[in-house]
């Protein structure tokens, strides 16, 4: 049948050219069969198509009395029967989108087949893509139930946009895939931006002040989680390291008090805040919260702490004293005097050797998450949300901002 839109044309070889004999020239035949007839060879197997259909008589008669009435697919069987336009600019609009399966396209008992499916007329399309649907399947799942029995232009686009608009899939879809890591660059001199985070170990709370240039730590005890003590123990901070530009925290109700956004318009710094439930956003203080309740883990914590700044950080370089204060600290370890003289580390090697080891964390965590860019979200358009602890999305959001 695929053979029976081409005219193949039979040229005689002679046997001794061959390079490798074939069967039939090797026992001619003199006498041939009678031809077939090419009509009947096509009716049967439409016959056969139409056979293998799974739909009831009632269902193929209501298709063939909405193909009677569609024009569009009236005009396609006219061309199937008296042939197509050399052209396609000869063939009206809204036709031409079948020009590309001409060769697909036949007619039998009123209804236009493509393959071995039947093309759909315009009145019934919308039932048909709910049956497509029925069972709210996945997109893959419902163009594979399509391409088994029904066709028409545009199916797959159209199919997409049920499955996409359709509210109980949405509920029911699987967690979206991770976005790629957006690392967070290096600022350009020590304590222009830190970030702030509380921790809880052995039934005392800390305030975590972690330097975003240099990873200087600074591990606060807190007699309580009050705002004012937090911004007491702040204070204390600037005092001795001076204010930075920015100040990055969660949306602990410490931070997001009317005396901390006082506090903020007072010492004239900006106070940025990461995404609820999503800790990444701060990743920075969240890792500087693990290595505070490493070391507070530890026979003498402030030796410990001690350690941490003098000993070099794996993606600057540098310990984070050299970064934070231009000079080594003395520790218990011996040491040469020379070595203690102030000297700024190389600003330029720091930040590129951190913007390599940046892009390295970036390829890995990509590759084990399986990462992918997600279609970006527009102002004024209805979504469901889901939080971590829930297993459906089932709370409805207004996009307020592009994101």
């Amino acid at each position: 049948m695929r053979l029976m839109r081409y005219k193949p044309e039979a040229v005689y070889v002679p046997g001794k050219t061959l390079v490798v004999a074939d069967a039939l020239s090797r026992s001619p035949q003199i006498h041939t069969e009678e031809k077939t007839d090419t009509h009947s060879v096509v009716e049967h197997y439409i016959a056969t198509v139409m056979q293998s259909i799974p739909a009831s008589q009632s269902r193929m008669d209501s298709i063939k009395a909405a193909t009677t009435t569609d024009c569009e697919l009236q005009t396609v069987i006219r061309y199937i029967r008296n042939g197509w336009p050399e052209y396609r600019d000869k063939v009206p609009l809204d036709v031409r989108a079948y020009v590309k399966v001409k060769n697909e396209l036949s007619e039998t008992n009123g209804l236009v087949i493509r393959g071995c499916r039947i093309v759909i007329p315009k009145s019934l399309r919308a039932e048909i893509l709910k049956k497509i649907h029925d069972g709210h399947q996945g997109l893959t799942k419902c163009r594979d139930r399509a391409n088994s029995s029904v066709w028409w232009p545009g199916l797959s686009a159209e199919l997409k946009e049920t499955v996409m608009q359709c509210h109980t899939c949405q509920e029911l879809r699987r967690t979206q895939q991770k976005e790629p890591l957006i690392s967070t660059p290096l600022p350009g001199r020590p304590w222009k931006r830190i970030a702030l985070d509380l921790c809880e170990y052995n039934k005392n709370d800390y305030l975590i002040v972690s330097d975003y240039y240099s990873r200087f730590l600074e591990i606060l005890h807190l007699p309580s989680t009050t705002s004012a003590q937090v911004i007491q123990r702040l204070k204390t901070t600037f005092a001795r390291f001076g204010i930075p530009d920015e100040v990055v925290s969660d949306n602990g109700p410490q931070f997001s008090s009317a005396e901390f956004k006082e506090l903020a318009q007072q010492m004239d710094f900006k106070h940025l805040t990461s995404s609820p439930h999503h800790p990444q956003g701060n990743g920075h203080a969240e890792r500087a919260v693990q290595t505070a309740k490493r070391i507070l883990k530890q026979e003498d914590p402030l030796l410990a702490l001690m350690c941490h700044r003098s000993t070099p950080c794996t993606t600057t370089g540098v310990s984070p004293a050299e970064l934070l204060m231009g000079r080594k600290i003395r520790t218990t370890l011996p040491i040469l005097e020379k070595n203690l003289q102030p000297k700024w580390p190389n600003r330029k090697a720091v930040m590129q050797k951190d913007a390599v080891e940046k892009a390295k964390q970036a390829f890995y965590y990509n590759r084990r998450h399986g990462a992918r860019l997600l279609p970006p979200l527009r102002p004024g358009g209805a979504v469901v949300t889901k939080l971590d602890q829930e297993k459906t999305w089932v709370t409805p959001a207004v996009v307020s901002a592009e994101c």
